[in-house]
């Protein structure tokens, strides 16, 4: 086998995917919990909490293709990517402890009214800078992961772990901050008994949690993956320097293979349903299934299985049948099950809330739905890592950084679209009430809120499928792109690259 399809050592493969465990325990507070902490816990708009995560994402999406190109430049010692993944933790676990501390002054204490504006302002800007430095880091390490092994199959396997790590690891984090710091109930100052994640004073000990994750991971994929620094690739010398007009110049290029375009344009509308998805799920556990916090915390730990048995499936079915087709039947179960239990309410087909058949249900669709993310995104990780191949072989350049970026790129768009309708859609269409007790809220408060979060929801994904079908990167053309590639290396190169 030549060269540039030299398998990882499995412990790298685990460093890599140990790194994962701060992105997604830091996106698991993000998406789950900012919208119900501002709007019940503190009492901050629910359209001004939509516009300060879609200006945050939209940031965000700015800087994901600058963090690439700058990476896939980028010189020194330890490389294009590492320098990266060191600096961005700690101002990352900053960021995320002061979104969930504001200031006393702003949130009005215990008696007085939080000044909308200034809690607003607060929110956006840490939001925004602790997005950025999320970037900082998960560009970076996703582009690692595409040039850190140039075979297929061993591709796969490493983005598996990747998800493993991740998702379980997210799932088990979500597990234990429902059941453990959020669980139970709280008495509030004016006497309401609710549940503990509608208790602003409840969060410190799991943002805590969250933040010493986040360190430990980053800086354990760090280390774990120093030593590959020797065989990664190079910037090419005599690059252009990196201006605005190369910043456009490279992202419309990578954006000509249309391969590259149509996962984009799936991906953009998927994102929109991601987005609404996120901030309205806490509100459909809360209101519209009315589940208490030892209900919700299985949700959690009902997807790790769910997210493993996903991520060793995509590998396996990644060999028998092109990536294309493994991606739109992950994706489609992803849709399906993830609205299906709402439709059914809607239907009057669902047993009613209390029913002892009611958890069974919901938990198996979020099972059916984790297993089918698991799958597309693990398959999608790798479809990307093929179209860097496809790209060098075009252009001569390794832009995994761009590649991976670019993605985020418009993902983040539409997903801070997603977050800004669901926000406006809660205020001006489902008109849920500030301070709202789980059980006495209006049916059609109720009804409206099951419509967004089910059918409307569901509606941009499924298009985007339509985008997905029209990849046409097959697993023979890119095998015939990685022979064309290890017969243009030097022998020189060949040599280095086959010392592990």
């Amino acid at each position: 086998m030549n060269d540039i399809r030299q398998k990882l050592p499995f412990m790298t493969k685990v460093a890599f995917g140990v790194g994962s465990m701060g992105e997604i325990v830091f996106l698991g507070m993000f998406n789950t919990f900012i919208s119900i902490y501002y709007n019940q816990a503190i009492g901050l708009s629910n359209s001004l909490i939509g516009t300060a995560i879609m200006l945050a994402i939209l940031g965000d999406a700015i800087s994901d293709p600058v963090i690439g190109m700058i990476s896939d430049k980028w010189r020194s010692r330890w490389g294009r990517r590492h320098p990266f993944l060191f600096a961005a933790p700690i101002p990352l676990a900053i960021s995320l402890f002061l979104i969930f501390n504001p200031p006393a002054q702003l949130t009005g204490g215990t008696t007085g009214e939080p000044d909308q504006i200034w809690l607003f302002v607060w929110l956006a800007s840490w939001t925004i800078l602790a997005r950025f430095f999320l970037t900082l880091y998960s560009i970076p390490h996703y582009a690692l992961g595409g040039e850190i092994t140039k075979d297929s199959n061993d591709r796969s396997k490493l983005f598996s772990i990747n998800a493993v790590f991740g998702y379980a690891s997210g799932a088990l984090f979500a597990f234990t901050a429902w059941g453990f710091f959020l669980a139970g109930e709280s008495e509030l100052a004016d006497g309401t008994i609710v549940p503990k994640h509608l208790d602003a004073s409840a969060y410190g000990p799991v943002v805590m949690t969250a933040c010493s994750i986040i360190l430990i991971a980053i800086f354990l994929s760090a280390i774990g993956t120093k030593h590959r620094i020797p065989y990664l690739s190079k910037p090419a010398e005599g690059q252009e320097r990196l201006s605005l007009a190369s910043f456009y110049k490279e992202l419309l290029g990578a954006l000509k293979n249309p391969n590259y375009a149509f996962i984009m344009l799936g991906y953009f509308l998927l994102m929109i349903s991601v987005g609404m998805n996120e901030t309205l799920q806490v509100f459909v556990y809360t209101y519209f299934w009315e589940l208490q916090t030892e209900q919700i915390k299985w949700f959690g730990l009902a997807t790790v299985p769910a997210i493993v048995l996903g991520a060793v499936l995509s590998p396996i079915l990644m060999k028998r049948f092109d990536r294309k087709r493994v991606v739109i039947g992950g994706l489609l179960a992803l849709i399906i099950f993830v609205q299906l239990p709402i439709d059914l309410r809607l239907l009057g087909m669902m047993p009613p809330n209390g029913s002892d058949m009611l958890m069974p249900i919901l938990l198996a669709c979020v099972m059916c739905a984790a297993i089918g993310f698991s799958i597309g995104l693990v398959a999608i990780l790798s479809i990307l890592g093929d179209i860097s191949d496809q790209n060098e072989l075009v252009t001569g350049l390794r832009q995994e950084g761009l590649i991976y970026s670019a993605r985020a790129f418009f993902a983040k768009a539409s997903n801070s679209a997603g977050h800004f309708i669901a926000g406006v859609s809660l205020d001006l269409f489902i008109v849920l009430p500030f301070e709202a007790v789980p059980g006495e809220v209006d049916s059609d408060i109720v009804w409206r809120l099951g419509v967004m979060a089910g059918p409307i929801m569901a509606f941009a994904a499924l298009v985007s499928l339509l985008f997905y079908a029209r990849y046409r990167l097959t697993r023979a053309e890119h095998n015939r792109i990685l022979d064309e590639l290890s017969a243009r290396r030097t022998p020189e190169e060949a040599i280095a690259k086959s010392v592990v």
